[in-house]
């Protein structure tokens, strides 16, 4: 009886300091979240910046857009399209030049691993 009575007591001390451990961790993870919680509504509290010019050019590309659904495109229409993608990139300070895509098909092996290595020092 004594040893089932001292056994009891060691499973009720060693539940007690898994819980106390169990506890801490989701103390922990709880507080982590409640950080991330602050610095997302913090985010979202900042009003975006939308230039009118930029407004101006998502609203014209989407006009266009709406008009290429249903016909094909006229000659000042897809100017008019180029320009205002180029602004659009201008006001939200983004190249305005098309990146060339190097064709990799006729390369030696360690020309590959060059380039892989060069592809994941870039990332």
């Amino acid at each position: 009886m004594d040893d089932i009575k001292s056994l009891s007591k060691k499973t009720k001390k060693e539940l007690e300091s898994i819980n106390d451990v169990e506890l801490f961790k989701l103390k922990q993870e709880n507080s982590l979240l409640r950080e991330k919680i602050l610095s997302l509504e913090s985010m979202l509290s900042k009003p975006l910046a939308v230039t009118p010019e930029e407004l101006i050019c998502v609203e014209q590309i989407d006009i266009i857009k709406q008009k290429s659904a249903g016909r094909e495109l006229s000659l000042d229409e897809i100017k008019r399209l180029d320009l205002l993608i180029k602004n659009l990139r201008l006001v939200k300070e983004q190249s305005t030049q098309t990146i060339e895509h190097k064709d990799y098909r006729n390369v030696k092996e360690v020309d590959l691993v060059a380039i892989a290595r060069e592809l994941e020092e870039d990332n």
